[in-house]
């Protein structure tokens, strides 16, 4: 493999990973304003049904809706990440 051609794979690669975080970022946001819309719609309807303050609960059902899924899923990620076996550092140096 030649110099030029091991630069332009390494320029596509860190391409990549930019656009992988800005997509990660975008899905983020979309989350995030995804909880604020049904916070409000559960906030709203709380306020119908019980009287309740509907900014306080706005803004506890939205922290919910969006810290509970995300709780969970790190959570999931990392106990994933622990029952993977790990390559010990002799296998990542090619001394087997």
């Amino acid at each position: 493999m030649t110099e030029g051609t091991n630069e332009s794979a390494n320029e596509v690669m860190d391409r990549a990973i930019r656009r992988l975080g800005i997509l990660e970022y975008l899905f983020l946001g979309l989350a995030a304003g995804g909880a604020l819309l049904a916070g409000a719609l559960i906030a709203w309807l709380l306020r119908q049904s019980l009287g309740w303050n509907f900014r306080v609960m706005w803004a506890v059902t939205s922290l919910l809706l969006f810290l509970v899924p995300g709780s969970i899923s790190w959570w999931r990620l990392r106990r994933e990440e622990r029952s993977t076996p790990q390559p010990h550092d002799d296998d990542r140096n090619g001394d087997a």
